[in-house]
């Protein structure tokens, strides 16, 4: 597989997971001013709050398993943003898979945090490619934040599939919820 072609990949990947990744969110915002989809809500978490979980693991272990085929088969060189990004999506990918065979929704809270910062800086990263001209400490000769490697669909580069994924991952980690956590606290409000 040539460069091109697993950028290609990536792009759609990426692509379908940001498409997911809003989906859910405004599902999961939808829900909470209708009580039909509240309901619903609350019925796909019981049954799949697990494989979220595992989901989003295997969201971020692509995730990383993409950025090292980059850097190591592809030779592109990651910049400073680039590595920050890996910084927290690699970690992401191993928690978030032990999470899901332990069943140990406590991690949803370092997760979120996690792939929001994550998204945060993609979203900076993507900014400056964009908008070349503007200095960021980030940048140095040897390596440049503002290089676009992959450039797919005319509008989609490596910061942006990586914020596709921090989306994903997020969305699915507000999804997940501990079930009996929620029915104990529906029925404290109840009583």
């Amino acid at each position: 597989m040539t460069p091109e072609e697993a950028g290609t990949l990536f792009a759609v990947m990426s692509l379908l997971s940001g498409i997911t990744g809003a989906g859910l969110l405004a599902f999961i915002a939808a829900a909470r001013n209708s009580e039909p989809l509240a309901e619903k809500l609350l019925e796909l978490r019981n049954e799949h709050s697990q494989g979220a979980l595992f989901l989003a693991g295997f969201v971020a272990l692509f995730c990383m398993m993409a950025s090292l085929y980059l850097s190591d088969v592809a030779h592109f060189i990651p910049c400073k943003l680039c590595w920050y990004q890996r910084i927290i999506m690699y970690p992401l990918a191993f928690l978030l898979l032990f999470a899901g065979f332990r069943s140990d929704f406590g991690i949803r809270v370092y997760g979120l945090a996690l792939s929001g910062f994550g998204a945060f800086i993609s979203i900076y990263h993507y900014q400056l490619q964009l908008n070349p001209d503007q200095h960021s400490p980030f940048c140095s000769a040897f390596e440049s934040c503002t290089v676009q490697y992959l450039n797919n669909f005319g509008f989609m580069s490596i910061p942006l599939m990586a914020l596709m994924g921090f989306l994903f991952i997020f969305a699915l980690l507000l999804f997940a919820n501990d079930s009996k956590t929620e029915l104990d606290s529906d029925n404290n409000e109840e009583e």
